[in-house]
C-alpha cells in the first residue's frame, strides 16, 4: 500500500528556510511527487532472486526520502515499509571499522581501489591477497571480520547498535532473510574461505562466525527513511541531523564518502559518478543511498534492480534530482551561507537574568560594548577569515565578544589558529572573550585546546549556550561601569508590588505576609506543586525554569528582589508554568491565598493597587522576553 505524501520543510541553497504549512505543496515536493509519478509506472529491471527469499518482494513498492542536514525530513511513496539493507550495510560496518581498530589496521585486510567487476566477484588484489575494496562482498566480509564484540555479546549486536544510531531507531534483524542468505550463500563463504587462505582474515578469524555477522548485517530492516537519516548522517560529517547524536568522527566520514565515490555502485561507479556524481551505495533488496555532503542525504526504494545489481527506479530519481537541482559533486561550487547568522549587542539581546533598575540603565548605556555573534553552517578557512574581521572592526568599542556556534555543521580544522588568533587579538586590547555552543564540536575544542597549551595561550572561555554567555558580559559590563552598593535586603516599602501604598497599608500587608528564607540551591516552587500563595522577594535572585522533552531545566528568567513570584499561578487559579530555585541566599515574603482574601475583604483599595503593581512587574518580564527573542 503506498504512502500518502508526507510534507516537511525542505531548505537548499537559495530556498526559503520558511516551514510549509499541512496544505501548502513546496516546490521540492512537487518535484519528489513528479518523480515519484513519472516513474511509478516504469517496469524495467528484475527482483533479486539468488537469494530466495528477496523474490517474494512486490516490484510496485516504491518510496523516496530526503533528509537534510539541518534535520528535516522530506518524503513521498513507500517510505515506511520495511526491507534489509544488504550492501547498504557496508559503508556502516566500514565506519564503524575505522573506528573500531583504526584506519592502519582495516588498511592491512581492505584496499580502496574501484573493483570493475560484480560486488559478488571472488577477486583479491594480486600480490596482498586482500579485497580490493570495502564496497564488494570480498571487501564487507573482512571488514565485518575487524568487529569485535566490546560490550557486547556478538559482533553483530555491535554492528546492530551502530546501525540504530545512524538511523536514529531501533533496528532489527530478519530471520527469514538471513536464513535465506546463510542456507544459499555459498559463493560468499568461497570468498570467505579464499581470504582467510591468504591472509586477508585473520588467522584466529573463525570462517563461519565471520560470514554469519555479514550475513546478519545484510539481513538488517530498515526502511526508507532510515537510509535517508543515515545517508544525511555522512552528509553532517558523522552526526545524526534528526537526533543531533554523534555517530562517527568527520575523518571517519570522509574516508567513506571518498570509497562510496569511487566503489559504491560496482562495475556501474563510473556512470554513476559521472552522471549522478554524489558518493552512493545500493542493495540488491532495491535501496539506494546518496549523499551531498555538507547539505542532505538521500534514499529510494524500489526491488527491480538492473544489470548491475542496482534499483532502476533508484537509479533514475537520482539522476533526475541531482540535474533538477544541480546537486553534482562537480558542479561549480554554490556560493555558501554567510556564517554570521546575526549580530546583536545586549541592547537590543539580554539574557534571562532580570536586572535592579539601575543595572537596567547601565546595560542600555553600555550594552553596545558586547558583540553577540551567531554563527552557521561550515566554518571555512574564508568563513574563519569574515568572522576575525567582523570581530576586530572598531575592536575600542567593544569590551566582550561572544561567538555561538549553537548553529554551525563543521568547523574546518584549518580555522583552528585563525579563532586562536582571534582571541589572543581581541583580548590584547583588553577585552574579553568566549565562545558558546560548542559542545556539539568536540574535536574543535580539542584541536584548539591543544593549539594554545602549545602556544602556552590559557584555555579559551566557554558557556553552554549563548544566554549564559550573554549574562557573563552583561555581569562584567556592571562591574566596570557600575558602582552601585546593593542592600543587604530591600524593605517591603520599597518593594515593587507595595508601589503608591501609605505607611499604613504597608503596615496591614505586612501583618498579612510570612518570611521565608532559602539558602542558596534550595528549591522554592516545583511545577506540581500547590498553588496557594505568591512570594515578594526582597533579597537574593530566583532562578525560574521549565522542563523539555529531555527532560532538562531550561532557565526561563532569573528575577531579583524587588519581584513576585508564583502570582499568576495563585491570581489565575491555575498551575505553575516552571519551577523555581534560589540562584543565591533568598529572602522572600509569602502571601497565601487566604491572606489575600482577608485583605480583599478588610482592604479593596490595598488589593487594587497590588493587583496594579503586580501587572506592571509582569509588563516588564513580557518586555525583556520580547529582547530575549531578538536573538
Amino acid at each position: 500500500m503506498t504512502s500518502p505524501p508526507l510534507v516537511r520543510a525542505f531548505i537548499l541553497p537559495g530556498m526559503s528556510s520558511t516551514p510549509q504549512s499541512d496544505q501548502a505543496v513546496s516546490p521540492v515536493q512537487a518535484l519528489l511527487q513528479r518523480l515519484h509519478d513519472g516513474e511509478a509506472g516504469n517496469t524495467a529491471g528484475d527482483v533479486a532472486s539468488y537469494i530466495p527469499e528477496l523474490a517474494t518482494a512486490d516490484p510496485a513498492l516504491f518510496g523516496i526520502c530526503v533528509v537534510t542536514a539541518g534535520g528535516a525530513v522530506y518524503e513521498v511513496g513507500d517510505t515506511r515499509q520495511e526491507f534489509t539493507i544488504q550492501s547498504i550495510s557496508k559503508p556502516l560496518t566500514f565506519a564503524l571499522a575505522l573506528e573500531a581498530v583504526g584506519e592502519e589496521v582495516v588498511r592491512e585486510h581492505v584496499d580502496v581501489e574501484p573493483s570493475g567487476e560484480a560486488f559478488n566477484s571472488i577477486t583479491l588484489k594480486p600480490g596482498s591477497g586482500i579485497p580490493l575494496n570495502p564496497m564488494v562482498n570480498a571487501g564487507a566480509i573482512a571488514t565485518a571480520s575487524l568487529i569485535q564484540p566490546i560490550g557486547f555479546e556478538k559482533p553483530i549486536d555491535r554492528i546492530l547498535h551502530e546501525y540504530s544510531i545512524f538511523a536514529g531507531r531501533d533496528l532489527s534483524i530478519d530471520e527469514a532473510v538471513f536464513s535465506s542468505e546463510h542456507r544459499t550463500g555459498h559463493r560468499n563463504r568461497a570468498i570467505a574461505y579464499l581470504m582467510k587462505n591468504s591472509g586477508a582474515l585473520d588467522d584466529d578469524a573463525d570462517v563461519e562466525e565471520v560470514v554469519e555477522t555479514y550475513f546478519r548485517q545484510c539481513s538488517t530492516l530498515v526502511n526508507c527513511r532510515d537510509l535517508a537519516t543515515m545517508a544525511a548522517t555522512l552528509a553532517s560529517t558523522g552526526v545524526n541531523p534528526v537526533t543531533h547524536e554523534r555517530v562517527a568522527r568527520e575523518d571517519t566520514v570522509r574516508s567513506v564518502l571518498s570509497v562510496m565515490a569511487s566503489c559504491g555502485m560496482y562495475d556501474a561507479a563510473g556512470d554513476w559518478l559521472y552522471n549522478v556524481g554524489l558518493p552512493a551505495k545500493s542493495g540488491v533488496a532495491g535501496g539506494i543511498i546518496a549523499v551531498l555532503p555538507g547539505q542532505l542525504g538521500i534514499a529510494v526504494y524500489s526491488p527491480p534492480l538492473d544489470e548491475h545489481g542496482n534499483s532502476v527506479r533508484g537509479v533514475r530519481v537520482c539522476e533526475q534530482l541531482s540535474e533538477e537541482l544541480r546537486l553534482h559533486v562537480m558542479s561549480p561550487p554554490r556560493r555558501p551561507a554567510p556564517p554570521i547568522r546575526s549580530l546583536h549587542s545586549c541592547v537590543e539581546s539580554c539574557s534571562r537574568k532580570m536586572r535592579r533598575e539601575p543595572e537596567q540603565h547601565l546595560l542600555r548605556d553600555y550594552g553596545a560594548r558586547v558583540r553577540q555573534l551567531e554563527l552557521q553552517g561550515e566554518i571555512s578557512f574564508a568563513a574563519g577569515e569574515l568572522i576575525s574581521n567582523t570581530v576586530l572592526k572598531d575592536v575600542e568599542a567593544v569590551d566582550f565578544t561572544v561567538l555561538d556556534f549553537s548553529a554551525v555543521r563543521s568547523v574546518d580544522s584549518l580555522v583552528v589558529p585563525i579563532l586562536s588568533g582571534l582571541v589572543d587579538a581581541f583580548e590584547a586590547t583588553g577585552g574579553q572573550f568566549a565562545f558558546c555552543g560548542v559542545r556539539h564540536h568536540p574535536t574543535f575544542i580539542e584541536q584548539i585546546s591543544v593549539e594554545r597549551e602549545a602556544l602556552g595561550r590559557p584555555p579559551v572561555r566557554q558557556f553552554r549556550d549563548l544566554d549564559a554567555a550573554i549574562e557573563w558580559a552583561e555581569d562584567g559590563l556592571i562591574e566596570n561601569y557600575g558602582d552601585f552598593t546593593e542592600p543587604d535586603e530591600i524593605p517591603l516599602s520599597e518593594h515593587g508590588s507595595t508601589a503608591g501604598m501609605d505607611e499604613a497599608r504597608i503596615e496591614l500587608m505586612a501583618q498579612a505576609l510570612e518570611r521565608r528564607e532559602y539558602p542558596a540551591g534550595a528549591r522554592i516552587y516545583s511545577e506540581d506543586d500547590d498553588v496557594d500563595e505568591l512570594l515578594l522577594v526582597t533579597r537574593g535572585m530566583v532562578n525560574v525554569g521549565a522542563t523539555d522533552s529531555e527532560g532538562d531545566v531550561i532557565r526561563i528568567a532569573t528575577l531579583p528582589a524587588g519581584m513576585t513570584l508564583g502570582e499568576v499561578a495563585m491570581l489565575s487559579g491555575g498551575t505553575r508554568i516552571g519551577s523555581s530555585e534560589a540562584a543565591e541566599d533568598v529572602v522572600a515574603w509569602a502571601l497565601t491565598t487566604a491572606a489575600y482574601r482577608q485583605l480583599a475583604e478588610s482592604d479593596p483599595g490595598l488589593i487594587t493597587l497590588f493587583l496594579e503593581n503586580t501587572m506592571k512587574m509582569i509588563s516588564l518580564r513580557v518586555a525583556h522576553l520580547r529582547r530575549q527573542l531578538v536573538r
